[in-house]
């Protein structure tokens, strides 16, 4: 018997339906007072050196381009903006109990040897990816260099290019992990807990990629941006599941983006980086689709070959009608390679949990757990 990880919620005896709500209400008041606190950290200091006109066009560039490479300021406003929600799905799954390390993996923590056999993976496909999107902007004339009969020329400073690459390459990795942290993590696991059996995962997947893409919308992305997106949070939110942990994918998200702003972070004259071709083309979107498949691919392969441990080695537990029994929270019964819930003591009359079963499991009317006597089935 085993536990797959869009289900994990499901292993604490403590689950409740409502409890992943209250996660969401949680996030939200969290990202709402970060977003007040990140406001305030950087308007007083541009208030107080550039005045209103300052303030002004700030709000202007935010507004504009929020994302734009070429800007560290309001680039770093976004991204911290983002980053943000890392900490802040973190503690609001722990503060609606449904349990800690519960959306890293199906080991309740991050699997860092995992990790770093999934660089080599990541790094194939950062290379083919450095091919497609970079070498169309080099040239051999003359030596190898940037084809700027193609690009034109940088519009930013040297200390502004080397500022906006440091930043990028400091906050883009959490900012990919906050939203494979939200979307192939809560948003599935919440939804797979809700929903049981194959439909429950066949929905989560669908609605986790949905809004992932939809939350792209304001970003000004046209059809094929969104298609593009949409196939990466697709074969990422497959790749979580076939996994059983977050890691891969968020490896792949933070090298993608990564990517995307050094290469645009020089602000080419001839690469308008606001126009429809900007934002997505028909040949990106089968770019984007190819490259998640092959990451995809390797990663199978690999997670094979290291014999990964993808499901939790134990069982969900029973859905208690009443109180749940003091032992239902303990640590040893969600610990991996654990015991798993046949163990679980019992009262001698059958009824599952009661004080004197929790404290004596060894009495001789203790047992596995009745599930017609106190305990509703299992979904």
């Amino acid at each position: 018997m085993s536990v797959p990880y869009q289900r994990l919620p499901r292993i604490d005896g403590r689950w409740r339906w409502w409890r992943p709500l209250v996660a969401l209400a949680v996030l939200a008041g969290w990202y709402l007072v970060s977003q007040v606190l990140i406001v305030i950290a950087f308007t007083i200091p541009i208030g107080a050196t550039s005045g209103a006109d300052g303030l002004i066009d700030f709000e202007q560039k935010l507004s504009s381009g929020a994302l734009d490479p070429t800007d560290p300021l309001t680039l770093s406003v976004s991204l911290v903006s983002l980053v943000v929600l890392l900490p802040g799905i973190v503690v609001a799954v722990r503060i609606a109990g449904l349990g800690r390390g519960v959306l890293s993996s199906v080991r309740f923590r991050v699997r860092w040897g995992w990790t770093a056999w999934c660089l080599i993976p990541t790094l194939v496909i950062a290379a083919i990816m450095f091919a497609v999107q970079g070498l169309p902007m080099l040239t051999l004339d003359g030596g190898f260099g940037w084809d700027h009969d193609a690009i034109g020329q940088s519009t930013v400073t040297l200390s502004t290019l080397v500022l906006t690459i440091a930043l990028v390459v400091v906050l883009v990795p959490f900012q990919g992990a906050a939203e494979e942290y939200i979307f192939r993590g809560f948003l599935m696991q919440t939804i797979a807990s809700w929903i049981p059996r194959r439909a429950g995962t066949v929905i989560a997947v669908a609605v986790s990629t949905v809004v992932f893409a939809s939350l792209h919308i304001p970003n000004g992305y046209n059809v094929w941006g969104i298609l593009d997106v949409g196939s990466f949070g697709l074969v990422a939110a497959i790749i979580v599941l076939r996994t059983g942990g977050l890691e891969a994918t968020v490896l792949q998200h933070a090298f993608n983006n990564i990517m995307i702003f050094v290469l645009q972070a020089p602000g080419w004259s001839r690469i308008d980086l606001q126009s429809q071709d900007a934002n997505g083309t028909w040949q990106g979107w089968l770019v984007t689709l190819g490259t998640s498949l092959a990451y995809w691919g390797m990663v199978e392969l690999l997670a094979r070959w290291r014999r990964l441990d993808r499901r939790f080695a134990g069982r969900e537990a029973p859905r208690f009608r009443g109180p749940v029994p003091a032992w239902a929270g303990g640590s040893r019964w969600v610990r991996p390679g654990g015991t798993g819930w046949e163990g679980a003591p019992t009262h001698a009359d059958g009824v599952a949990g009661s004080a004197d079963a929790a404290d004596a499991p060894g009495d001789a009317g203790a047992g596995p757990v009745d599930a017609t006597a106190g305990v509703a089935g299992r979904s």
